[in-house]
This record gives C-alpha cells, structure tokens and sequence, in this order.
C-alpha cells in the first residue's frame, strides 16, 4: 500500500544511514523526517542527511515535522515572535526545495497572537505550494478557533495524543476531516505520551479505519510509534508495524 509510511527516527539507537536502510528493506515507500536535529536523536545528522539518504534508498517524503522548540514563541506578540516565524518560513523553503509538500507543527495555546502568527506562516506556506499540518496535542477540539480564522492550514492527527484526552477512536479526525492531511498513528494507555506499537495499547484503530474511510480521507498513513520492550530488533519493528497498518486500513 503506498499510502503506508514510517517515522524515520523509531526510537532504535543505530546510525541514521542503517536506519533508513532497514525502512526500505521493510518494505516502506515511504518515510517521515524531523526538520533539525529535535529528535534525530543519536543520529546526530541534519535534516539535509536525511534528505540524502531518503534518496539514496529511493524512498519518498511524506512529511517533514518542523523544530518544535521554536513554537512558543509563536505565542509572543514581540519579543522572539518575528525571529520564530522567520526561522518556519526558512524551513518551509528547504522543505519546499527537498520535494516535500507537507511541514507538520507543533502550536502553544491557541490565542490571537498566535493565529495572527500561523497565518502569516500558512500564506508564506501557500506561495511555496507546502501545506502547514498542525499536530493535536491537547484537548477534544483544540483547534476550532484557528480553522476558522486560518483558511490555508491542514490538520495531522495523532493517535496516541488524543487518546491521553479522551478520544479513543478518531472522533478528533472526522470533526475536522475537511482538513486531515496526515496522521501519526502509535498507541497508548490514555494516560501519557506512549507511543506504542498500534495494537499494543487501548486505541480502536478499527473505527478510525471506518470513519477516515467514511470521509474520504486520502492522506498517508504515519507509523509514529516508538521502541519498546517487545521489539528490540528494528528490522522486526519496522515490519510488525507495516502489517499491522495495512491489515488496518488496507
């Protein structure tokens, strides 16, 4: 299925280049990487390495996540504001040259500022032809007020994260359908940030197959989910994970 694909950096401490090696030995098509170095954790490399080897092993981008240590500046009416929006419109562009259509965020709390801020950032997005995802981290609807006042800006679900508040099979994703992009799909115990295996938690992957389906949702499907126990070799991980999401949503 070419709508299957993995995060790059899955919790496995082995060079960046094995890595994703072992992604397209597992059979992935596909691939999502960090801007910076945020969690290229133990690899060391820069989103630019990444970028090599994801040609070298002939593999495509389904996304690019943007630095998260810059978003709460975006809360900032002056001070860091400008340089924070500055600094996503750069990575917008690298994504832009890169080949890559969709740059995931990470927002503060959503305020006026911070709408104003993600605007500016959406529109710079749209004049490269990228779409801005932002990433649900709290809450059953947190981002009411932005879709509404920002019209050129998509929506990444994760899985796990709305899990932690309550939403155990894709609620969050058909209420804002319209503008789904793309998905981080790991489990969870609904009480912290897990990141397991999908199946290995309490999250009813099932429904959610049915309601994306039900909503025409044509975005890829993002195994974000983190090593555990259960996996300690990555080349079993990689290929446990890409059954289990094609037996989901095939």
């Amino acid at each position: 299925m070419d709508r299957i694909s993995v995060y790059a950096y899955c919790g496995f401490d082995v060079p960046a280049e094995e890595r994703f090696k072992k992604v397209k030995e597992a059979g992935f098509r596909k691939v999502a990487v960090w801007c910076n170095t945020d969690y290229n954790t133990y690899s060391g490399i820069s989103e630019y390495e990444q970028f090599k080897f994801v040609k070298e092993q002939g593999l495509t981008v389904s996304y690019a996540h943007a630095p998260i240590k810059f978003a709460p500046y975006l809360q900032n009416k002056y001070y860091g504001a400008k340089e924070a929006v500055k600094t996503y419109k750069l990575y917008l562009k690298g994504a832009k040259e890169q080949g890559v259509d969709i740059v995931v965020v990470h927002l503060p709390e959503i305020t006026p500022v911070v709408i104003d801020n993600v605007a500016e950032i959406a529109e710079f997005a749209d004049g490269q032809g990228v779409t801005v995802a932002v990433e649900n981290l709290v809450g059953e609807a947190p981002f009411d007020e932005l879709f509404r006042e920002v019209k050129g800006i998509g929506f990444c679900y994760d899985t796990c994260h709305a899990l932690m508040f309550g939403d155990k099979d894709g609620a969050m994703a058909e209420r804002y359908m319209d503008r789904l992009v793309t998905t981080h799909l790991s489990d969870g115990d609904g009480k912290k940030d897990c990141h397991y295996m999908p199946g290995d938690g309490e999250y009813d992957f099932i429904t959610l197959a049915k309601r994306l389906k039900a909503g025409g949702y044509e975005g890829d499907f993002v195994l974000e989910a983190f090593q555990s126990a259960e996996y300690a070799d990555i080349s079993e991980f990689l290929r446990t994970g890409k059954e289990r999401l094609e037996r989901i949503f095939d």
